[in-house]
């Protein structure tokens, strides 16, 4: 008996020797250590530690399976507030192959995840299972008043497919809807050289029980990707309202080449309204839309938008302020001539929008010429600074669009430019003190680089649809 006892404890004591999540707690167990984070979320769930609960990871864990927390007062589980950080002054990992939420959050509120970027430590959450229902991190079931914080979060959902949630993934809610969680300071991108299709991707249950008053704030979000299907970096789907999107920034390390027709986005959003988005930038293969162009390839028909917003008609403005987008290029096939044409820097399809009248958004460049640039193999492709095609009330103003062109691959295949476009029947239309055009020489420009035997447009201002009423007043056309 005594020799097993001595292995039993020895087993133990090499177990513990090898743990690398460090749990302390007001309640319960004060302290234990486990070898993943699911076997700390398990106990926590069996309500082996309460109350007040710290989270240490004090070195890389590899996960097997979702470390799943549930609700506080759902089975045994009960915590007031739930921290983890990385520990020891060094890198960490959470890392895994799971076909499903290496994160998942389902129903549990008051949680901190916090990668700190102090004292050396800092903390990556990675799940490289690419598969399409497969995510990072997920929150389900009324998951809210979380923080996720100065992380590395990288995934691969849905590369190679066409379809998948992306890195974080906003599920459906049971009552409430997953609310007033936020992201912020991440570095949100692939794990690996599979691409995620999308770097936050939400879709909720409906307008009764949305996910709302989430904050995506100063996050770089990046390398997301879909060769045969819709890239995006943020996709608000189904179900989602009065999100706050500032301060983050969208952009491609290399050139994607698409094989099949598609409209790729930075920011999409098709439910809701009360959105507030506000100086993030979208382009380059920096942060902040710098180094070198956010370039897109191919021989198909590929389209982008910077933000592009179907929001509701309920009487919640959606607010655009401050944002750039800039530093570009496509090749496509596209000829597209109307509403957002094959560039749009601000797509707006349903709801009410103030554009620009607290801090002017800037699409292009204030000097020089290309910096965003469309080249089509068939002609008309259109590239456009803000397009409205809501039947909403749209103030556009302060706004400053420039160096935009759109040049064909020979003479006899044209481009077309619109700074402000027009194209839906909305309830009333304010236009005023915009700068369409920069005071370099042929900063906006539409035919064929060199010489146009083709058709093109070029226009500062265009209203192929007549809203209820349209007031035009004090804008630069240059």
């Amino acid at each position: 008996m005594r020799k097993i006892s001595a292995l039993i404890v020895a087993s133990f004591m090499a177990a513990a020797a090898f743990a690398q999540v460090d749990v302390t707690a007001t309640g319960g167990v004060p302290a234990a250590s486990y070898l993943t984070l699911k076997d700390a979320f398990d106990q926590v769930n069996l309500g082996t530690h309460t109350g007040v609960i710290t989270i240490g990871i004090s070195a890389n864990t590899t996960e097997a399976a979702s470390a799943v927390l549930n609700a506080s007062g759902s089975g045994a589980a009960s915590y007031t507030s739930f921290t983890i950080t990385p520990t020891g002054g060094a890198a960490r990992t959470i890392s895994g192959n799971v076909a499903g939420h290496l994160v998942d959050l389902n129903g549990a509120s008051n949680v901190t995840i916090d990668g700190l970027n102090t004292g050396g430590n800092t903390l990556e959450i990675s799940n490289t299972n690419t598969g399409s229902g497969s995510s990072t991190i997920r929150f389900i079931a009324d998951a809210s008043n979380n923080t996720i914080t100065n992380c590395i979060i990288t995934g691969s959902a849905g590369s190679a497919l066409t379809s998948g949630f992306g890195v974080i993934y906003f599920a459906t809610g049971t009552t409430t809807g997953n609310d007033n969680n936020t992201i912020s300071s991440c570095n949100i991108g692939p794990a690996g050289t599979n691409l995620p299709i999308a770097g936050i991707y939400s879709f909720g249950t409906s307008t009764a029980i949305d996910n709302s008053g989430i904050t995506i704030s100063n996050n770089r979000i990046f390398d997301y990707f879909n060769a045969g299907g819709a890239s995006n970096g943020m996709n608000i789907n189904t179900g989602n309202s009065g999100w706050t999107i500032n301060g983050n920034s969208f952009y491609q390390t290399a050139t994607r080449t698409y094989t099949t027709a598609n409209t790729h986005n930075g920011i999409v959003i098709t439910s809701g309204s009360g959105y507030t988005i506000t100086g993030n930038f979208i382009g380059g293969n920096t942060a902040g839309a710098g180094g070198t162009p956010y370039a897109m390839a191919g021989t198909i028909a590929t389209r982008f938008v910077g933000i592009n917003v179907a929001a509701g008609t309920t009487a919640a403005v959606n607010s655009i302020q401050g944002n750039t987008i800039a530093n570009i290029t496509l090749n496509t096939s596209s000829g597209a001539t109307t509403t957002n044409g094959i560039i749009c820097g601000i797509n707006m399809t349903a709801g009410n929008f103030n554009v620009g009248n607290i801090s002017g958004n800037t699409i292009g460049a204030t000097s020089g010429v290309d910096n965003i640039r469309a080249t089509s193999t068939t002609t008309g492709g259109l590239v456009v600074g803000i397009n409205s095609s809501t039947t909403g009330t749209v103030t556009i103003q302060n706004n400053t669009i420039g160096a935009l062109t759109s040049s064909g691959v020979t003479a006899a295949i044209a481009g077309s430019i619109t700074g402000v476009n027009i194209s839906g029947a909305a309830a009333a239309v304010t236009i005023t003190g915009n700068t369409i055009g920069n005071a370099t020489v042929n900063n906006m420009r539409g035919g064929t680089s060199g010489l146009t035997t083709g058709s093109s447009l070029v226009s500062g201002i265009n209203l192929p649809s007549t809203p209820t009423t349209a007031t035009i007043t004090n804008n630069t056309i240059q």
